[in-house]
C-alpha cells in the first residue's frame, strides 16, 4: 500500500516540471520576433552609391557581419536580446561594386554603402526588376529621398505632369493661345481670312476660309441671348 501511495504521488510532480520548462522557451521566441519585427530601414542615393540605414541602437562592430556580391547584400547582426536580425536582398535592382563598398556602425544605427558599378544611374527601386531607372544628375538640384519602400515612385515624372497641368492655359488665355497656334501654322490667306474677319465681326467671328471673307465685310453675330454695342471712346 505504501509503494502504490509514492508511485500516484510522484506522477502529478513530473507532468508539473515539464510544464513549467516550457514556459521561458515560449517567452524567449517570442522576444525574438518582435526584436526583428520593430528594426527599421531606409534608403536614399547619389551619383556613386546607395546608402541603406538599418537603425538599431548601441550595437558592436565585432556582432554586425555584411557580405556584398554583384547583385546582392546580405547583413546579420547579433541583438541585445540575443536573437538574430537578418536583412537579405537578392537581387539588387542593379550591380554593385564589391570591392569599392563599405559600412559603418554608429550610434543609432548601422549605415551600408554600396557603390553604383555604373555611377551616374538614378535607381528607380532598391531590389528587382527597376523599370524606373533613370539618369542621376547633380546639376538639377533635385534630391532622391530616404525610403523604405521596395518600389520607389517616379516623383520627377509626377512633378513635369503636374506643372504641365498647371500651365494650360484656361478661358480667353486658352482662346488666344489656340488663334496664335492656328495663326502660325497657316498660310498667307488664312491668315488675311483669320484678321479680317475676327476684326471686323468685332471678335464674334473667326474664319479661315479667304474666298468667303474677301467677298465683303464680317458682320458681328454676337452670342444669342447678347445685344452687340457700339463702343464710343
Amino acid at each position: 500500500m505504501s509503494t502504490e501511495t509514492v508511485e500516484k504521488t510522484a506522477a502529478p510532480t513530473d507532468s508539473t516540471v515539464t510544464k513549467d520548462s516550457s514556459v521561458p522557451q515560449t517567452q524567449s521566441q517570442s522576444s525574438s520576433f518582435l526584436s526583428q519585427s520593430r528594426v527599421r530601414h531606409e534608403w536614399y542615393q547619389n551619383e556613386n552609391f546607395v546608402v541603406i540605414s538599418i537603425f538599431i541602437k548601441n550595437v558592436k562592430k565585432e556582432t554586425v557581419d555584411v557580405y556584398f556580391a554583384d547583385r546582392s547584400v546580405s547583413v546579420t547582426v547579433k541583438l541585445p536580446t540575443g536573437s538574430d536580425y537578418s536583412l537579405e536582398i537578392d537581387p539588387l535592382a542593379h550591380e554593385i561594386a564589391p570591392k569599392e563598398c563599405k559600412y559603418e556602425v554608429l550610434s543609432t544605427k548601422i549605415e551600408v554603402k554600396l557603390k553604383k558599378e555604373k555611377v551616374g544611374i538614378k535607381w528607380g527601386v532598391l531590389e528587382g526588376d527597376d523599370a524606373l531607372a533613370g539618369s542621376f544628375s547633380t546639376a538639377d538640384g533635385k534630391l532622391t529621398y530616404p525610403s523604405s519602400a521596395r518600389n520607389a515612385k517616379n516623383w520627377d515624372k509626377l512633378e513635369k505632369e503636374i506643372s504641365k497641368d498647371q500651365e494650360k492655359p484656361e478661358g480667353d488665355a486658352a482662346l488666344n493661345s489656340l488663334f496664335q497656334q492656328l495663326y502660325k501654322d497657316a498660310d498667307d490667306d488664312t491668315r488675311r481670312a483669320m484678321l479680317k474677319s475676327y476684326t471686323e465681326s468685332s471678335g464674334t467671328c473667326l474664319s479661315t476660309n479667304w474666298s468667303e471673307v474677301s467677298k465683303g465685310k464680317v458682320e458681328t453675330k454676337p452670342p444669342e441671348g447678347m445685344i452687340a454695342k457700339k463702343w464710343d471712346p
